[in-house]
């Protein structure tokens, strides 16, 4: 009787133990991290979105360089001083005889040419926009970028934490199975029970280790993928929070109006293909059209008043000025198809960034159904296996009560108890799948469509 009464008192408290199970799965800690909190650290640590920042500001400098080289006039100075000069002659004839002359060269000169170009195919236009287009392009990465870490981190932050949950559920399976296999070996040996029983429980539990081993692995993993993602080497603070509980209807009409048109990757694969069609341009422009530029320079020199190879004293530090002021042309008729190949490299860049573009336009798509159709579907399985967890509920209280009354055995309980373990965790599954259905779709439109 007293092997009864505990069998009974396990059955009542095994039946609601996945639930309390889930209920406790995040102790509350100081130390604990929040999702705000792993967020905030990811922006802090993350090279990825740094990454992406860099590039935007380098895109930036672009910009600068396209306006300095194509609109703006450029000014140089340079410098010379010689330390020692042997001068050369120059030979004059006044009929007959010649006279030799030492050239004149100044020791110290200083020189400031500037230089501006008129028209060069509009190749610096071509290059103005390509730059202004790439450097929109990784702007909207950019912010992107800061989009894309935070449904990442929230992404495994729940996922870690689901993972716990039904690594918690886990050890509480194979807990309640253990404590049911003792049971039916004590009733074996009494005679209540056959060796049938006893190898049936000692199976299921066979099997619920290996869950539990698979559990803990997902455990560990799913947590070392979220301190990867927040951007730190280690990190095992506890997770604190409990799964958000998706209000399906709502979301579901928000989904209905979302739309992939406005997808980030979209635009900037758009703007990315546009920036290289310029840059083709550019390349074309300078192979086939010359350069025109206006080209100046003023010289300060020390002039040498030299007689018979000595120069005057009073004359060494006289700087007179030159200068002059025309116009260039240039054309590289042949550079040995250097420049051939840099506009072909180009052309095939430009070919590649629209091949891209076409792409994403095939994908973006895709992707939007893709994650909506999941999330529909994640959402409608939620909600059916809350159903099916209430029922198996209510299946291993009656199958409770029929061993109470006699009517039932310790087997039908257990099977009872198994169906109500696995619909519970079927449940935190669905949950799991209807958010990342939900964050994937996000990224596809480029916008949160709910807050949690």
């Amino acid at each position: 009787m007293r092997k009864t009464a505990a069998l009974l008192a396990l059955l009542a408290v095994s039946a609601v133990s996945p639930a309390l199970a889930q209920d406790a799965a995040a102790p509350a800690a100081s130390t604990n991290l929040t999702l705000e909190e792993a967020q905030k650290e990811a922006l802090e640590n993350s090279p990825v979105y740094r990454e992406a920042q860099d590039a935007e500001r380098e895109a930036g400098w672009q910009q600068l360089e396209a306006v300095s080289k194509g609109f703006l006039p450029h000014v140089t100075a340079s410098g010379k001083h010689f330390f020692d000069v042997d001068y050369s002659f120059e030979e004059v004839s006044f009929d007959s005889p010649f006279f030799a002359f030492p050239e004149n060269f100044p020791k110290t000169s200083v020189a400031l040419d500037a230089d501006f170009d008129l028209f060069d195919g509009f190749s610096n236009v071509h290059k103005l926009d390509s730059a202004n287009n790439g450097h929109e392009a990784k702007k909207i990465l950019s912010d992107y970028a800061l989009l894309q870490l935070r449904e990442d981190v929230r992404l495994k932050y729940y996922t870690a934490l689901g993972a716990k949950i039904l690594s918690d559920m886990a050890d509480q399976n194979v807990k309640t199975l253990q404590d049911h296999l003792n049971i039916v070996q004590d009733q074996l040996a009494n005679g209540q029970a056959t060796k049938y029983d006893v190898l049936r429980v000692d199976v299921q539990l066979s099997e619920a280790k290996s869950d539990q081993i698979s559990a803990h692995d997902r455990v560990a993993l799913a947590r070392e993928a979220l301190t990867q993602s927040m951007g730190l080497k280690g990190d095992d603070r506890p997770l604190d929070g409990d799964l958000p509980v998706l209000d399906s209807d709502s979301l579901l009409e928000r989904v209905a109006s979302a739309d992939y048109q406005d997808s980030p990757l979209l635009k900037a694969s758009e703007l990315e293909s546009k920036a290289a069609a310029d840059q083709s341009a550019a390349a074309a422009a300078s192979l086939w059209v010359p350069k025109i530029s206006l080209v100046g320079e003023y010289q300060w020199y020390n002039e040498q008043s030299l007689t018979f190879g000595q120069a005057s004293p009073s004359d060494l530090n006289v700087y007179p000025g030159s200068y002059f002021f025309g116009a260039s042309a240039t054309w590289d008729i042949l550079d040995g198809g250097e420049s051939v190949a840099k506009a072909n490299e180009a052309d095939e860049q430009a070919k590649q960034a629209k091949d891209n573009y076409a792409s994403a336009q095939l994908q973006t798509p895709y992707d939007f159904d893709q994650w909506k159709r999941r999330l529909v579907s994640s959402m409608a399985l939620y909600k059916a296996k809350l159903t099916n967890v209430d029922e198996a509920k209510e299946s291993a209280r009656l199958a409770t009560v029929g061993f109470k009354a006699g009517t039932r055995t310790t087997t039908d309980v257990l099977d009872a108890e198994l169906e109500e373990y696995r619909a519970s965790a079927e449940v935190v599954q669905a949950q799991l799948d209807a958010l990342e259905a939900l964050i994937n779709l996000e990224l596809v439109t480029g916008k949160r469509l709910t807050h949690d």
